[in-house]
């Protein structure tokens, strides 16, 4: 007996599904030429029409539709189990959104610890924007800042590094400056804001200099530019020791003074919660341990 046409038989649940043999030949990726010629071919190993054709409309005979019936069953079960093989032998995914900043100054240069433990982890990384609502659906775990500890239905929220910031400058600025130790000091020279005038004023209080006023004062919108301006010696900023501790620990900047400012925001690590997220779980971990014990 002849094997099975397999081809011509997705070739033709194809066709009954789309009612059309170019939508066919679309989903396959061949030609439409190449679909009619698996069901002339598919048609020939039955030894009967399953199609009846009236110039471009398709009409299905009663043993063409029950063929299609039987095949939709057949196909859906198959793929149900090749599925669930794939889902068992695949790499465990994990969905991970960070705060720009925080994926640019900690995360990545600390991933390659992460892989070396878990390296049969995938990870799909993805930014969590201050301010902007996150689709808690499509993620697994994200670090976030707020002003206070978020509650997120689903998912389990915890500490991570604190957002108090303190003076820092580049090396080369500290030189350049080098009796940089009282407010009124640091007030002297040229300061560089995140977001707003709002840190300095509160970390300067009554030193924060009048003359600001009606001065152009440089703002940046985002803690990443504001940080690339600082190691570039343009100024003193108010960044968190605990975001840039890299650039600290390696004398990229000079912390100024252990009085920090406190903005009331903090960054959180939040997961998603339930049994069996031994990835969730194993990334969670990890971040807590890196952040609390290893800096």
């Amino acid at each position: 007996m002849k094997l099975l046409p397999l081809t011509a038989l997705r070739a033709f649940d194809a066709v009954f599904r789309h009612r059309a043999f170019h939508a066919a030949a679309t989903e396959l990726n061949v030609t439409p030429s190449a679909i009619s010629h698996q069901i002339r071919h598919l048609e020939e190993w039955f030894g009967t029409n399953l199609i009846e054709r009236n110039g471009r409309q398709i009409k299905f005979t009663p043993g063409g539709a029950a063929l299609a019936g039987t095949l939709r069953l057949a196909f859906a079960d198959i793929e149900t189990a090749c599925q669930a093989l794939r889902r068992k032998t695949a790499k465990p995914q994990l969905t991970v959104a960070v705060i720009p900043s925080v994926a640019i100054c900690w995360l990545i240069p600390r991933l390659p610890l992460f892989r070396a433990i878990a390296p049969n982890v995938e990870l799909k990384i993805m930014y969590a924007i201050f301010g902007q609502d996150l689709n808690y659906e499509d993620i697994d775990l994200a670090i976030i800042c707020a002003r206070r500890k978020p509650e997120i239905p689903g998912f389990e929220t915890a500490d991570f590094l604190s957002g108090a910031s303190a003076p820092v400058c580049s090396q080369a600025f500290a030189q350049l400056h080098p009796h940089l130790k009282e407010a009124a000091d640091i007030a002297a020279c040229s300061l560089l804001h995140d977001t707003d005038t709002s840190g300095w004023r509160s970390w300067l209080g009554d030193e924060y200099p009048p003359q600001a006023e009606g001065a152009a004062d440089i703002i940046f919108e985002d803690f990443n530019l504001l940080r690339v301006a600082v190691l570039a010696g343009q100024g003193i900023a108010l960044c968190p020791p605990d975001l840039i501790r890299d650039d600290l620990q390696a004398g990229r900047l000079v912390q100024l003074s252990e009085r920090v400012a406190k903005n009331q925001l903090n960054y959180y690590v939040v997961r998603r919660a339930g049994a069996e997220q031994e990835p969730i779980n194993l990334l969670f971990n990890w971040l807590q341990d890196m952040a609390h014990h290893a800096g």
